[in-house]
């Protein structure tokens, strides 16, 4: 197992290093160079000659980027220009993740909790009134756009009941927990049907698959209840799978937060990257990126091993 993880750990640095490039060259190679594309159009020739020079940008790009790549890997992104100007870009994050990072998992939660149980009915009630109702709901959280879903909840919560914690802002669940989960409800619901109605209908599939296959007809033919085999034989060899989606899904969930936080002005990592790149701060716009890639890249990672873990003929293969 030692090996096997060690292997994916291997591969995913040059993937890393991949994105490190494509994401500094993003900004440096954009038309006018980043100080103009920080500056706007009323940049002038002296001023951008002088930033040029306190940042370092006059030097060969490969010596930029290797001096990027080593103060990014001691957690150095340098300072906000525009958002916080003067504020360390690290600082400005790590003051943001908590937010995020909670609102994922709780959006993560909430699809599992709804999603299993949802398609391990449809598919053992195939073709009944309550699967096509699970299908129909699935396919409704699928197609429904997680923006217009929040603001329609705000209209309804906030506005036609006058909820105060509908009304966006976050704090701490340190601070107050109780305040805390009622104003991440409604966020969490937009961020969650989604998520949910496509866990749903991969565990329908994979339950439908399982519940076909000769050692549950032989447990049926031994006469082992119908209830028993859905729960204890079934239902775990058809989460193997879904453990996949499950995985990569709190780094998707992450990325969607980007539009959830902005519709409920909540201060996460999203609306920071919407506001850095509204402001041109290419640092923390590098900065988010790399990170972003990194907890997909990770995410990934920990799906592969938890997955090697739960069907050893995976890890087998790998080696």
């Amino acid at each position: 197992m030692s090996r096997f993880v060690l292997k994916r750990l291997l591969l995913s640095v040059p993937v890393l290093l991949g994105v490190s490039v494509v994401v500094f060259a993003l900004v440096h190679l954009a038309p006018g160079g980043p100080v103009r594309v920080m500056l706007g159009p009323l940049s002038n020739e002296e001023l951008v000659r002088q930033i040029r020079l306190e940042m370092g940008l006059n030097r060969p790009l490969y010596v930029q980027y290797g001096m990027w790549v080593f103060d990014a890997l001691q957690g150095d992104f340098g300072v906000s220009w525009t958002v916080q100007q003067g504020t360390p870009v690290t600082d400005i994050i790590v003051e943001r993740i908590p937010l995020t990072l909670e609102l994922s998992i709780l959006s993560m939660i909430t699809a599992v909790v709804i999603a299993i149980p949802a398609g391990i009915i449809s598919a053992v009630r195939k073709d009944k009134p309550a699967d096509h109702a699970a299908r129909i709901a699935a396919l409704s959280g699928i197609s429904i756009p997680d923006f217009w879903l929040g603001i329609i909840l705000i209209m309804i919560f906030a506005v036609q009941f006058s909820f105060p914690w509908a009304t966006g802002g976050w704090t701490p669940p340190w601070v107050d927990p109780v305040a805390n989960l009622q104003q991440l409800f409604l966020p969490v619901i937009t961020l969650g049907t989604a998520y949910s109605a496509l866990i749903a209908r991969m565990m329908r599939s994979e339950m439908l698959d399982t519940l076909s296959q000769d050692y549950v007809k032989t447990a049926r033919a031994m006469g082992i209840s119908a209830r028993e085999i859905v729960l204890k034989d079934a239902s775990k060899n058809a989460l193997i799978p879904v453990v996949t989606v499950i995985g990569v899904g709190l780094g998707q969930l992450m990325n969607g937060a980007i539009l959830t936080e902005t519709v409920f002005n909540l201060p996460g990592i999203g609306k920071l990257l919407i506001l850095a790149i509204d402001r041109r701060d290419y640092r923390i716009i590098q900065a988010l990126i790399l990170f972003i890639a990194s907890v997909f890249v990770f995410a990934n990672l920990a799906v592969d091993v938890l997955y090697a873990y739960l069907d050893p003929r995976i890890r087998h293969d790998g080696n």
